[in-house]
């Protein structure tokens, strides 16, 4: 019944309407709050992140997923409605040629050219849309110059090409940036799930195609940003507040990487496994080869009881970065756990010439092949002396002590490898917080080029 009745109130709702900005969306908790077009956009492009999560049920993630992309396509649509822009006579429509992406364009356009909105501009095609890009050229009304727009709409899925391609323009165009002369210079970008824009200038025409600068020496801002913040509290121990700073960055700043393991590290360290398992997966969305995040998916789903879940991330893991040994040992220690001693053994020794990524914890592998090797000799040698001692048996009374002896190094080595596993899982965790918490203490977040 209630199934049905939530499926119900999904086929209820009325996506034709017109709506204004700042937006009022109802939560979860049913507090009324207030979003602009940008937040209101991540709001329901993170629901379809969290769907699979949020609801066991398939068809109400079905109709989760299919509620939230209608809420973005009329969010969108109202959005171009209310602040695009017009189209001379003769020329084809924006919304004709972009479809579902003009709204999210024209936010992009408005806040380049800090327009209110209805910006005058012309656009004219460069290239027609070719493995899912499209290039244009704007030119501001009054301006001599112009530039250029690279449109492209993601695919989707981890393999995916037009946003290897996006990115791997945004990097060329970085590095361009540090030259002098009259090559295309990076003005500015935007990216979400399923596109992303790049805008370009001129060399020559660069400072005047720019939005002209603030003054430097009364609007410089030297307080913290809210990564310091977390930083602090890590330092101070306060690990529950950092964590929910980790929350609301990666709200605020999907594409933020380090406040995604910040805070899938931290949820595990204070026990929330869920938590963590969210803000991983929800970072493996936006950084689809980073082992790391894939690592903290599979950690958090073996600890919530979903081994065989946990296992498949900690191998993409190991897929992404093989130098990974935080996760290599996850998997290692799970398939320990489950008696699997031969596939145990086996992601030891495909180890090969993987460069590890820290030499002290591979150490502790080497120390677990040994010990594995260890294991299989006392074992396998002591049922088989039993073995021996048994066919002697009715020939001599004496065929019993070869028995005992066999029957008692497998013991010993079943008992002390055993032992040896826990006091290895309980340093490990250890181990993985300390030095998580001395890489995110000491590392830098490098600042990007935004929109």
């Amino acid at each position: 019944m209630d199934k049905d009745w939530k499926l119900m109130r999904y086929n209820r709702k009325d996506y034709s309407e017109v709506v204004d900005f700042p937006v009022e969306i109802v939560g979860r908790d049913g507090v009324v709050r207030r979003y602009t077009f940008e937040d209101s956009i991540r709001l329901y492009q993170r629901r379809i992140t969290f769907a699979p999560i949020r609801y066991r049920d398939l068809d109400l993630v079905d109709a989760e997923v299919h509620h939230c992309r209608s809420r973005i396509d009329q969010l969108r649509r109202s959005y171009f409605h209310r602040f695009g822009w017009g189209t001379p006579e003769g020329q084809p429509d924006v919304e004709a040629i972009f479809g579902d992406l003009a709204g999210e364009l024209a936010a992009f356009v408005c806040r380049v050219l800090h327009s209110p909105g209805r910006p005058s501009i012309r656009f004219e095609e460069v290239q027609a849309e070719k493995d899912g890009c499209s290039t244009w050229y704007i030119t501001p009304e009054g301006s001599a110059s112009g530039m250029l727009l690279y449109v492209h709409r993601f695919v989707g899925g981890d393999q995916d090409p037009v946003r290897d391609g996006f990115f791997a323009r945004l990097k060329a165009l970085e590095r361009m940036g540090e030259c002098e002369g009259d090559g295309e210079r990076l003005l500015a970008f935007h990216h979400t799930v399923d596109c992303g824009f790049v805008l370009t200038g001129q060399g020559s025409e660069f400072h005047q195609l720019l939005p002209a600068p603030v003054d430097a020496q009364t609007n410089i801002d030297l307080s913290p940003t809210p990564w310091d913040e977390v930083l602090e509290l890590i330092r101070r121990g306060a690990h529950e507040i950092a964590l929910h700073r980790c929350q609301t960055i990666v709200e605020e700043q999907p594409w933020h990487r380090s406040a995604y393991v910040a805070g899938a590290m931290l949820a595990t360290m204070v026990g929330e496994h869920a938590v963590a398992e969210e803000l991983a997966l929800v970072g493996s969305r936006y950084f689809p080869k980073d082992g790391v995040l894939k690592y903290y998916l599979g950690a958090a789903r073996i600890r919530q009881g979903r081994v065989e879940d946990g296992e498949a991330a900690l191998q993409e893991a190991l897929d992404c970065a093989p130098g990974l040994v935080l996760a290599r040992t996850a998997l290692v220690v799970s398939r320990l756990r489950r008696r699997e001693f031969g596939k145990a053994l086996g992601l030891l020794e495909d180890r090969g010439n993987v460069r590890a990524d820290d030499r002290r914890a591979d150490a502790i592998l080497d120390r677990i092949e040994s010990w594995l090797r260890w294991r299989r000799l006392t074992v396998f040698g002591g049922l088989g002396l039993a073995a021996v001692g048994l066919a002697t048996v009715p020939i001599t009374w004496l065929g019993l002590v070869p028995v005992a002896c066999g029957l008692s190094a497998s013991f010993v080595g079943l008992t002390a490898f055993d032992r040896q596993l826990d006091e290895l899982i309980s340093r490990q965790r250890g181990e993985e917080i300390r030095r998580g918490l001395r890489r995110l203490a000491h590392q830098r977040d490098p600042s990007q080029v935004v929109s």
